[in-house]
């Protein structure tokens, strides 16, 4: 009779017949900062720079909206700066 430990196989060594695009150095590979040079020009709308504050600051907070609400955000967002800027500080 055979033990357990005389049949299992890491999982690491089955991976590679297992999963095709497998690699054998499989380890976590951030991706680089990104380089400001590359950013495209695009001037934001005071709105839309609140509304990206405010995923920002819920995404943080680990409250992330859904995609339903992302017409309660936009309404806050166009409200003003003092307006988001409550809200904000509500989230902190």
């Amino acid at each position: 009779m055979n033990a357990y430990g005389d049949t299992l196989v890491p999982a690491k060594d089955v991976w590679s017949i297992c999963d095709p695009y497998a690699r054998e150095d499989d380890g976590d590979y951030p991706l680089p900062p990104p380089d400001p040079a590359q950013r495209l020009d695009i001037p934001l709308r005071p709105a839309d720079r609140r509304r990206l504050d405010l995923y920002a600051a819920l995404t943080i907070r680990g409250v992330a909206p859904l995609p339903g609400d992302q017409n309660a955000v936009a309404a806050i967002s166009s409200l003003g700066d003092a307006v988001t800027a409550a809200v904000l500080r509500w989230v902190a």
